[in-house]
């Protein structure tokens, strides 16, 4: 049986050269070929192995002589397989060196998008901004609004405040004044009456002026406003305001060192028979231009005196003097 062309066993000295290593042996370390004259090779396993060592195939250049082969086609193959991939490497390199444009997309292609991160930053920046900015006015909108609210809030709680101030010192003033004496003007008279709670009746005006003697069933009223204003008011379409009684006859809310206007209101029926009354008594009476002093309810004012300082009688009808003055004008 052939002896193995690669022994197990690691031969040292001079007989490593004709053993089959397992890796590629270096070149320094291939057998001479051998002199002429030198004896015939021998035959059996140190020939075998020489022969081997000679027939292993010195290592290329740029090829590792420590890498891993084995004997035979297998070993071949491996080192073809290691120059092949190293030959791949070396043109991949020169591509690589001879052709910069791949690098140069690369990099304008970094380029690129570090601008349109830039780009997008910007704008990202832009809209952080904006709606910023829209939180902001928004902010302050309200803030305005808010402050809008309260100013309105603080004037309508400050009008309640001067009403009900106001309300208070009417109160307290009509509590003051509420007792005391008032003046009721009728026509030329202007007497002093007395009130008490801001209180007075229309029978008490009635017993100083005796308005109803002369005009029965008349109704007695009280205003702030005198005739002259009660005629314009009227004339202007508005409604002429009265003191206010309850009941009809007794007047409220009167205060102590004011005046106060009386306004009678006659019974039409007792009114029409004071009237025919009255045309009876001074039928055929001359006006004043002609007959000198006298009576001057027909001139339409109610005379103020019956008789003249020497007693001689001047009004015609004195009982009847508004009713008279009333007939020729008197608006009373």
């Amino acid at each position: 049986m052939a002896p193995k062309t690669a022994p197990k066993a690691k031969a040292t000295g001079p007989k490593a050269a004709a053993a089959a290593p397992k890796e590629c042996a270096p070149k320094s370390s291939a057998q001479p070929p051998p002199k002429a004259g030198n004896p015939p090779a021998k035959s059996g396993p140190q020939a075998a192995g020489k022969a081997g060592a000679k027939a292993a195939p010195e290592p290329k250049a740029g090829v590792n002589p420590q890498s891993p082969a084995g004997s035979g086609s297998a070993a071949a193959k491996a080192l073809k397989a290691e120059q092949q991939e190293e030959e791949v490497q070396q043109q991949e390199q020169k591509v690589e060196e001879g052709n910069p444009t791949k690098e140069a997309e690369a990099e304008g292609g970094d380029k690129e998008e570090k601008n349109d991160g830039k780009e997008e930053e910007k704008d990202k920046k832009t809209d952080e901004e904006e709606n910023a900015e829209a939180a902001l006015q928004k902010a302050e909108e309200e803030k305005k609004k808010e402050e809008e609210k309260k100013r309105e809030e603080e004037e309508r709680k400050k009008a309640e405040e001067e009403a009900r101030a106001a309300a208070e010192e009417a109160e307290r003033r009509k509590k003051e004044r509420a007792n005391g004496d008032v003046v009721l003007s009728y026509n030329m008279y202007h007497e002093k009456f007395p009130i008490k709670d801001g209180k007075i009746k229309a029978a008490e005006i009635d017993d100083v002026y005796c308005l109803s003697d002369v005009m029965p069933g008349c109704k007695i009223h009280l205003s702030t406003k005198s005739s002259e204003e009660k005629y314009k008011i009227i004339s202007e379409g508005e409604i002429f305001p009265y003191i206010y009684e309850d009941p009809i006859g007794t007047f409220h809310d009167l205060e102590a060192g004011e005046e106060y206007f009386v306004f009678v209101e006659e019974d039409e029926a007792e009114f029409m028979k004071s009237l025919a009354k009255a045309q009876e008594n001074f039928r055929g009476v001359k006006a004043e231009a002609s007959r000198g002093e006298g009576c001057s309810c027909i001139e339409g004012n109610p005379c103020t005196s019956e008789c003249d300082a020497q007693g001689n009688t001047i009004c015609k009808d004195w009982e009847n003097r508004f009713a008279v003055a009333k007939a020729h004008g008197w608006r009373g």
